[in-house]
């Protein structure tokens, strides 16, 4: 047995929903069959994909893996649907380019440049929380553009008939707190200090961030205490200001005021840029990292402290080339803080 879509709604459904029931409803079906038909998903693949209990069903980790390649590969499917309707219904339509970014401080600046991509095409942009699914989607062909991050530990999967560049080797990632935490106090921060902290999260980033950040801590001795989770920024902000959490940041983001933005002791925690296209999107790319190029750099030039770091970094951005930016960037604590310009929901993304 082959899976198809319907197997594969049928799995993001339950996954999405928490229940078999719920699941049912939103897919059209009955309870009953939509556990015959988990059964004998599970039972061809020789993995359980789902835990039930009285509260419901949670994915075990392998249903989670096949949960979010189940949301790429209907986003695939969905797209080419919707682009053999609209071209039935109007030949001479034109063509699409889709571009997907994860959610960063420097979205908002580069959205006033996406129609500039492509003149001759019609823009679709998705946006995500996590870059977890954007290089799947450009493998499928539902995206000819991506642009998200990866932690700096994590080995690229092969993508045949993709590019792929780094922007960014290592963008080194912040802790932000409050104004009047005692951790405030020094210009940097010990990740093992901050292990009796509560901390907030995104709770839909299902990218590799994650696992990466909580494998980070593990080495630094402890398991971050997520109490918070949030998909507000100004939520999160308000947390943090308040002093009743912590988060990690971008140090591309604006400041905030009541938050202090410290680098970690040794920049335990980093990410790459990267950008990835098809090859028939080249010149969209090309003019998407040259726009991209100019951003950045301007944020970099807004935070003193991240400027200084780059300046004393050049092995962390050979493809973004600058002259010394020591003396770039007012303010009275570098670094980032939550808002617009990262989405609605992370900290990390704050703008």
């Amino acid at each position: 047995m082959d899976l198809g879509p319907h197997h594969l709604r049928m799995i993001e459904a339950i996954a999405a929903t928490g229940s078999i029931s719920k699941a049912a409803a939103r897919l059209g079906l009955t309870q009953p069959a939509v556990s015959t038909l988990l059964r004998r998903v599970e039972g061809h693949l020789g993995v359980q994909l789902f835990v039930r209990s009285p509260e419901g069903v949670t994915p075990t980790p392998v249903g989670a893996e096949v949960a979010t390649r189940a949301r790429a590969a209907l986003a695939g499917i969905d797209d080419l649907n919707a682009a053999l309707a609209h071209r039935l219904r109007d030949p001479s339509a034109m063509p699409m380019l889709r571009v997907g970014v994860q959610a960063c401080p420097a979205l908002t600046r580069l959205s006033d440049h996406f129609g500039s991509l492509s003149p001759e095409s019609r823009l679709h942009l998705r946006v995500d929380p996590g870059g977890g699914r954007i290089p799947a989607l450009l493998a499928s062909g539902t995206l000819d553009i991506g642009l998200f991050q990866e932690p700096v530990d994590r080995v690229p999967r092969p993508r045949d008939g993709l590019e792929r560049l780094v922007l960014v080797e290592c963008e080194p990632q912040l802790v932000g707190m409050s104004s009047s935490s005692p951790l405030a106090a020094g210009a940097t921060v010990d990740l093992d200090d901050l292990a009796d902290q509560d901390w907030i999260d995104d709770p839909l980033d299902d990218g590799p961030w994650p696992a990466y950040f909580r494998g980070v801590c593990a080495g630094a001795g402890f398991r971050p205490r997520v109490r918070y989770w949030a998909t507000d920024w100004q939520i999160s902000a308000s947390f943090i200001r308040s002093g009743g959490a912590i988060g990690i940041y971008q140090p591309t983001a604006s400041p905030r005021d009541g938050v202090a933005f410290r680098r970690i002791t040794g920049d335990p925690l980093g990410q790459r840029v990267v950008l990835m296209w098809r090859p028939e999107a080249e010149q969209a790319a090309g003019r998407l990292r040259g726009v991209f190029n100019d951003v950045y750099l301007d944020l970099v030039r807004a935070q003193r402290e991240y400027g200084t770091w780059w300046d004393e970094h050049p092995e962390a951005h050979p493809a973004l080339p600058v002259p010394a930016l020591s003396g770039a960037g007012a303010g009275t604590d570098a670094g980032a803080g939550p808002g617009e310009g990262g989405g609605p929901r992370d900290p990390r993304k704050g703008g």
